[in-house]
């Protein structure tokens, strides 16, 4: 995966497990951790809201998540690289789901038939 790919889905993943109460302390300090780095000193309320966003409703609001990555400058920081993936490998597995609200396909004609591969590249 790409950097930014594994920071959003780090993000996503911690938010989900941290708000769970059988959630170990190595997730949510993993989490915290990478929230802090991302967040930095808290001035910029756009990155702030997009973390918060994901936290009050993990995975709803990726277009938020992807957007405070972004705006925060962070895809180049090895810190924050190596934080986000230390919080995949501690976070629960079932967390982690494939997002196909992006997904294209086309399909025409009557009667025609789609095989469709779903390729897990978390791994």
């Amino acid at each position: 995966m790409d950097p930014f790919t594994i920071i959003v889905a780090a993000l996503i993943a911690g938010a989900a497990a941290g708000g769970q109460d059988a959630a170990s302390a190595v997730v949510r300090d993993a989490y915290a951790a990478l929230r802090r780095r991302i967040i930095g000193d808290g001035r910029d309320g756009a990155v702030l809201a997009g973390i918060e966003a994901n936290e009050s409703a993990a995975g709803g609001e990726r277009a938020a998540v992807e957007a405070a990555v972004l705006r925060a400058e962070v895809v180049e920081d090895a810190e924050v690289r190596v934080l986000a993936q230390r919080v995949l490998e501690v976070a629960p597995s079932k967390q982690v789901f494939n997002d196909l609200r992006h997904a294209q396909g086309v399909q025409a004609g009557d009667g025609g038939t789609m095989n469709v591969t779903f390729h897990n590249t978390s791994e």
